[in-house]
């Protein structure tokens, strides 16, 4: 399985997202990379090798901003290169994408993308094609009105987040038959497919169900129901696994 983490924070975001990432890394990983929101817009750093070793080689901690999603990726739809690497970006660079599990109606959502001639891929993922799909849905609508749209096309399992410079404060993430739970903290939420990623600093989690989707900022969150966007109001657990057992 590939690894998710997205972390919304009133801090700077880049060295935690690096270092919750080398979390993941005892798994057979073979690229990875992060997406940041600051200033200049979304700026991606991704490459093949493990996540220590391609944060130095781009530079990762230098990276601005506090909000951010990343990723480490064993291969599925397409070879390892940097190209298939996510996170993934829509045309305009107006979406990010990391993303785990299977769209298995990625071809044909492809196809009718490639039709349309406004967009241009730049890997052989199936990932990408939810970065365009946002970029056509968010067309005189909220981001979150665009993301329930997309989710709603997409067949497969998978779990994935988003960040977008239409909400630059805010993570979209969802479940469908894929893990992935949110880390609350007081002035930092982390979105993750593992809960070893935010375990040095917060307990406090609230896992998603299959077929919910969450928005997440620094200070707040709420969860919906895919398929109807009834909104969803979960307790928060607390964790009381110890962290050299799943260091």
């Amino acid at each position: 399985m590939c690894g998710i983490i997205g972390i919304v924070s009133t801090n700077e975001v880049a060295p935690l997202l690096v270092e919750s990432a080398t979390r993941l890394e005892c798994r057979d990983y073979d690229s990875c990379g992060l997406a940041i929101y600051n200033e200049t817009g979304i700026e991606v750093r991704k490459d093949v090798g493990v996540f220590e070793d391609v944060a130095r080689r781009w530079d990762m901690m230098s990276v601005q901003g506090q909000l951010g999603i990343a990723h480490t990726r064993r291969a599925t739809h397409g070879g390892v290169s940097q190209e298939n690497a996510h996170p993934h970006l829509s045309c305009d660079r107006s979406f990010a994408v990391v993303h785990n599990g299977i769209i298995s109606n990625y071809g044909d959502l492809k196809t009718e993308l490639q039709k349309r001639g406004n967009h241009f891929f730049f890997s052989h993922t199936d990932t990408e094609v939810i970065a365009h799909l946002l970029e056509e849905a968010y067309q005189g609508c909220s981001v979150d009105e665009a993301f329930l749209k997309v989710l709603r096309r997409l067949e497969g399992t998978f779990a994935l987040a988003v960040i977008s410079t239409g909400e630059p404060q805010k993570i979209f993430c969802a479940s469908q038959k894929s893990p992935l739970i949110l880390g609350i903290n007081s002035g930092t939420k982390f979105v993750s497919s593992s809960v070893e990623v935010f375990l040095p600093y917060t307990r406090r989690a609230v896992p998603l169900d299959y077929g919910e989707y969450a928005v997440v900022s620094s200070n707040d969150y709420y969860i919906r129901a895919i398929s109807s966007a009834e909104q969803r109001y979960k307790e928060v657990v607390e964790i009381d696994w110890k962290i050299e057992t799943v260091g």
